[in-house]
């Protein structure tokens, strides 16, 4: 190979360069910063003295993109969800992308509830967050009914966020299957994923808004 091929080789590279710069996808940007750094390196190879440090920097460079794009290859795989998760996704969070709303259900546990389980305990504080995908819930204050909690809506929202002993009791009428998240937990994930905090915030409201729209039908 003789230098003025070689020559060809560096703007090949740097055309390259600058193709990598006006495209939009992350990945392809990754994929010709890569094939950029690889052809360079014959013509640091060529010179009467080899330039072994850039040759060393161009494979430090295409090591961490060759990193990179395998990560944003793993992150884009089809997501897969259960039964159970495709119910719970559909009844809610519709809102949030597959990938986020896996990481979401990661971070809580399914139950399986029989008839007549207490959720949530009157005088006593609400120490996670449920919602069913099958089976309705009754709220009690005094032993009187005051409301139904079908599949969907979200079981202790308002409860957590004040932090004070729940006036009502919650106790599921049929068999039931839910998914529960602690508070600890959920608040650890919100820290980890704050991207994601506004987006739940809006799925809370919406639940709460949905609440008070049925309480206050006649």
């Amino acid at each position: 190979m003789n230098m003025q091929f070689a020559d060809y080789l560096v703007h090949l590279s740097n055309i390259m360069l600058l193709v990598s710069y006006s495209v939009r996808d992350i990945l392809w940007l990754r994929w010709f910063a890569v094939g950029a750094a690889l052809i360079n390196i014959p013509y640091f190879l060529l010179q009467g003295t080899v330039l072994w440090p850039p040759v060393l920097w161009a494979l430090v460079f295409t090591a961490i993109n060759l990193y990179q794009i395998t990560r944003i290859y793993l992150e884009r795989r089809p997501v897969v969800l259960s039964e159970d998760e495709r119910r719970l996704y559909d009844l809610g969070f519709r809102s949030l992308r597959q990938r986020e709303f896996v990481a979401l259900a990661l971070a809580g546990e399914w139950k399986s509830a029989e008839a007549g389980e207490r959720v949530v305990t009157e005088g006593e504080s609400v120490s996670g967050l449920c919602i069913s995908i099958t089976g309705s819930a009754e709220v009690h204050k005094q032993s009187d009914r005051i409301g139904t909690l079908g599949p969907g809506h979200i079981i202790g929202t308002s409860l957590a966020l004040t932090g004070a002993p729940s006036p009502v009791e919650i106790v599921f009428t049929e068999p039931a299957r839910y998914m529960r998240w602690s508070l600890p937990n959920l608040r650890s994930f919100m820290d980890k994923r704050p991207d994601l905090r506004v987006t739940l915030q809006r799925l809370v409201n919406r639940d709460l808004a949905g609440k008070l729209e049925k309480l206050l039908s006649p």
